[in-house]
């Protein structure tokens, strides 16, 4: 005869590149819990918080399917930047995961100077199937919550000596009174920056398949970037959310050796056919173990980008011009990708990782391998 009163628990320790106090921020804010707290394609819409022991929370969302869901309880011990504990009832469609309350524990420890070790008990849950629901969940949650933590933690910093406060740079107010723009700059930032996506921009985004990514390394030097991949390849995770994945490439990792030493990024999308063009600002994280990983057959890693600025420019220099075809070496699923021929070059041949020895070569042309000639 089953025993009523056995539950059971899931179990997991994840290490975060981000302090303590990110981490405990990103469990404990709801602008935060609303970017990381929807496992797959949910999508939270409501996170309401009376952070304090005995105090409830709630957070609403819908599903892939577009039905709505909740979880709600109590917080039963907060321990600032080392434990939060709280009770956790869902409200949903999903059967296995209904019927009586179980407790989350999510507990901090610092393992060295901007990195934590999280540890994550779901304990308390009445059947096997809803520990191996959860277990999933949790599991994706996770790894969006390592890049929220981490890109939240540089977007907050304070600015220190040197840098600006405002949105315009002391050079750049010089040129704008040198030419005397400084008003129509003035004006301009009001209409056309915010610091989230309307649903307009999203669409804008959706429509691309290539962007122009801006990254500086820890000595000021600045690196720009082609990324580009099938139409929509940009994620809009959320309204201050970007999410795009990272490809093999030359193995010189310029732009995401960038990110991992200063997080800031710009990117530029261009669209040539309606003549248009966007700027993000923001800061980036990069993970391996992204749920989004899924999405994106061929991607070593998925870079998130929590967004500062975004804004239209001007288009009048854009010249008109229309796709031909995507590239055929963008990853596809259930497709064998095509290597450049590059990897053929017998300069390269005996450096090769390992993945690729396969495809060392003689050949010499390397202008012609870079269809430069």
């Amino acid at each position: 005869m089953r025993d009523r009163n056995r539950t059971v628990s899931v179990t997991m320790v994840r290490k975060v590149e981000a302090t303590t106090g990110a981490v405990y921020a990103a469990w404990t804010e709801p602008r935060l819990l609303a970017r990381w707290l929807a496992p797959g394609a949910d999508t939270v819409t409501s996170v309401t918080v009376d952070l304090r022991t005995g105090g409830s929370f709630r957070l609403e969302g819908v599903n892939g399917d577009g039905k709505p869901y909740a979880f709600s309880g109590t917080y039963l011990d907060l321990v600032e930047d080392r434990r939060v504990a709280l009770s956790w009832i869902y409200d949903g469609p999903v059967p296995a995961l209904r019927g009586g309350t179980s407790i989350v524990v999510a507990e901090l420890r610092k393992l060295e100077p901007g990195v934590t070790e999280l540890t994550l008990t779901h304990e308390k849950l009445a059947a096997r199937d809803a520990a191996e629901i959860y277990r999933v969940s949790w599991t994706e949650c996770v790894g969006k919550l390592a890049c929220v933590a981490a890109c939240d933690e540089v977007a907050a910093r304070p600015a220190g000596p040197g840098e600006r406060a405002d949105f315009f740079s002391d050079s750049q107010r010089d040129l704008q009174d040198r030419f005397g723009s400084r008003k129509l700059a003035d004006r301009l930032e009001a209409v056309l920056v915010h610091d989230h996506l309307s649903a307009v921009d999203a669409a804008f985004i959706a429509r691309q398949n290539m962007f122009f990514l801006a990254t500086a390394d820890a000595y000021g030097q600045p690196s720009c970037s082609y990324k580009g991949g099938a139409r929509g390849f940009v994620t809009v995770a959320d309204a201050r959310t970007l999410a795009f994945p990272d490809y093999n490439g030359n193995g010189m990792h310029l732009s995401t050796g960038n990110i991992n030493e200063t997080g800031k990024v710009s990117l530029l999308f261009v669209d040539f056919e309606r003549q248009a063009r966007m700027r993000v600002l923001g800061s980036a994280c990069i993970a391996d173990g992204d749920p989004l990983l899924e999405r994106y057959p061929g991607a070593q890693m998925i870079v998130r980008v929590t967004i500062e600025s975004v804004f239209t420019n001007c288009p009048r220099y854009i010249h008109r011009m229309s796709v031909v075809e995507e590239s055929a070496f963008v990853p596809k699923s259930g497709a064998e990708t095509q290597e450049p021929a590059w990897k053929r070059l017998s300069a390269v041949a005996d450096v090769l990782p390992d993945k690729d020895k396969h495809l060392a070569g003689q050949d010499t042309d390397l202008d012609k391998t870079l269809n430069k000639d």
